[in-house]
């Protein structure tokens, strides 16, 4: 008996030195992908619950908030669009106004928005995809509103929607004019085409009752300023500067982005890697009691919570607001409120 338990005591040594670090190794290893899986599944919802998940600007105060949203081809369906997410995102946000584009379906976007009053263009180039804008009318006022087929190029592209618009309860009231620009880099020509017009546009806006003579306006939208096939990470750059160029005598300036992206897309490498890019621009003239000269506007979802950098999405491990709420993200722009006239 005594030498049974003697022999049993010294059949369990102790672990060498060596042995005990590659235990370590091997626990460290398998913590790492225990984290990895439980971030794949769990990383949006635990930003969202930490308040990282960047939908926007972390508090809206007293500000009027305006948001800019390209919804992907929205439609309304399940299939196509998490609703439930894209309401949340909504009330987080919590905005005044919204300029939308690729509106499929109208009707489910009154349905998506049911407190909120709608104006949509009754065009939307050889794809359908409507834009125009949707407000509270508890907090903002519609005092006229235009549609412009020229921005169109003979109906091959998406006309520009131009409204009047008061903030209730101290202002501002301002004209804003919403866009969707020709898609691709190959398009650019076309984007030159449009560019002119969307000044006449604006320029018009400026002009016409009930704001004759209200000099606030604000340009947003996508404009797709992707630059030309062949230049590369300075194509945007570019195409953004020549614009500025020829809309300067409008006195617009584009409002840099805080976060630095507004839509993602499929990189180089075509392996479920998304790249970030900005799209979604927003100019501004006047509105100098509601904006300062460093005032910036702040892209919410996945180009919040990503900060921008690339991503992996695939079927397995999606990223959610990317997959199922749309390519874009909202772009926030914050105005004080106050009466500019």
């Amino acid at each position: 008996m005594t030498n049974g338990v003697a022999a049993k005591r010294k059949s369990r040594r102790r672990p060498s030195k060596r042995e005990r670090r590659n235990r370590q190794r091997l626990g460290f290893v398998l913590l790492t992908l225990i984290a990895a899986l439980v971030w794949a599944w769990l990383g949006q919802d635990l930003r969202e619950l930490s308040g990282i998940s960047g939908t926007g600007p972390p508090r809206r105060g007293d500000a009027v908030r305006v948001v800019s949203w390209n919804l992907a081809n929205f439609s309304g369906s399940s299939s196509g669009h998490d609703l439930e997410r894209m309401r949340e995102v909504i009330e987080e946000l919590d905005p005044d106004v919204i300029a939308v584009q690729e509106i499929k379906d109208p009707e489910a976007l009154a349905a998506l928005l049911p407190d909120w009053e709608l104006r949509l263009s009754s065009k939307g180039g050889r794809g359908r995809q409507l834009l125009g804008l949707a407000w509270r009318p508890d907090r903002v006022e519609l005092l006229d509103s235009a549609e412009h087929p020229e921005l169109s190029i003979s109906g091959r592209v998406r006309p520009a929607l131009s409204a009047y618009l008061r903030a209730r309860d101290g202002g501002p009231d301002f004209w804003i004019v919403v866009v969707h620009l020709k898609a691709m880099p190959d398009s650019l020509p076309v984007r030159r085409e449009q560019w002119p017009v969307l000044a006449e546009i604006a320029q018009g806006c400026l002009t016409r009752s009930p704001g004759a003579g209200d000099r606030d306006l604000i340009l947003m939208g996508d404009f797709n300023s992707t630059g030309s096939p062949g230049q590369g990470s300075r194509g945007p750059a570019l195409e953004q500067g020549e614009l500025a160029e020829l809309l300067g005598p409008l006195s617009v300036r584009r409002l840099s982005s805080a976060t630095g992206c507004s839509a993602y897309y499929d990189g180089q490498r075509r392996d479920a890697w998304k790249e970030p890019s900005e799209i979604d621009l927003v100019w501004v003239r006047g509105l100098e009691e509601s904006l300062d000269a460093n005032t910036e506007v702040h892209s919410g979802t996945h180009c919040a919570a990503s900060r921008c950098a690339d991503f992996r999405s695939t079927d397995a491990y999606p990223v959610r607001d990317y997959e199922s709420v749309s390519d874009h993200c909202p772009v926030v722009l914050d105005l004080r409120r106050a009466d500019d006239d």
